[in-house]
């Protein structure tokens, strides 16, 4: 099992800083999420340094357009090479959304049959992500199959594999251990975005919400589920100081240990 830190969570840091930051606190890795401090076709000397410090298990496709990588139907077959370059393993995108109008993409996304072989994948795990309902009063579920097992059901017939967000089953008032064990059931399910949920706020930091995190990463372990799982709070949720980021950040890394039998390592 890999346990990770989302780059995304300190995106106002230089990449360098952040994975020291993540390998002090005593994660295994990052998820590294594509952003602006990337877009660059140099993308690879400008994380030659970061990945020297810590490696990256799993690559977010960008959550808007960039210049260099485009926008999702040009994004995800980049991110696909650009993993296999890196020897990053997986590759985590959203579902198009109805709501930001995403025709283009819904279109090429509905014409795939097979996600793995059409994208050429040969290794890398391609994973969709289950995705969250927005608002506070009126509760709108933007994006193409966010009931969770309509997601799982697409997932499978066209040969993708799966990341599990808590926050978002969380918008759904859904219980995330049944929908963890949904996916996990699939023999799909590659990493785990991890953070807690609380009325119409997302991304919390563990034990800042409602979610029955602790019980969650305990069922984990109890049905052997053995690939990633990703700190992925908001960045508003931690300290701008470095010394109590840092505090955090270990936290969260040893209770995530602690909780899925991997204290063991440190």
């Amino acid at each position: 099992m890999k346990i990770l830190f989302s780059t995304g969570t300190l995106y106002q840091l230089p990449l360098l800083d952040t994975f020291s930051l993540v390998r002090e606190a005593g994660f295994d890795g990052c998820d590294l999420v594509v952003n602006r401090a990337l877009d660059d076709p140099r993308y690879r000397e400008l994380l030659q340094d970061a990945l020297a410090v810590l490696p990256a298990h799993s690559l977010h496709v960008p959550l808007h357009r960039l210049r260099f990588w485009g926008g999702p139907v040009e994004a995800i077959p980049r991110c696909v090479q650009a993993a296999r370059e890196l020897g990053i393993r997986v590759v985590n995108f959203h579902p198009p959304s109805w709501y930001y109008h995403e025709i283009s993409f819904y279109r090429w996304f509905r014409r795939i049959r097979d996600f793995q072989e059409e994208l050429g994948c040969q290794g890398i795990f391609l994973a969709i992500e289950n995705m969250p309902r927005i608002g506070k009063r009126l509760k709108l579920a933007p994006y193409v199959l966010n009931d969770f097992r309509d997601l799982i059901e697409f997932g499978v017939k066209r040969n993708l594999y799966f990341t599990f967000d808590t926050t978002h089953i969380g918008t759904f008032d859904l219980d995330a251990l049944a929908a963890f064990l949904a996916f996990h059931k699939t023999e799909r399910l590659k990493n785990v975005h991890l953070s807690d949920f609380s009325g119409p706020y997302s991304h919390l930091f563990i034990g800042r919400g409602t979610l029955h995190v602790a019980r969650l990463l305990n069922t984990m372990r109890a049905v052997g589920y053995d690939e990633m799982v990703t700190l992925e709070v908001a960045p508003h949720e931690l300290p701008i100081t470095r010394e109590w980021l840092l505090k955090m950040m270990r936290y969260a890394a040893s209770f995530m240990k602690m909780h899925l039998g991997e204290d063991r390592h440190g």
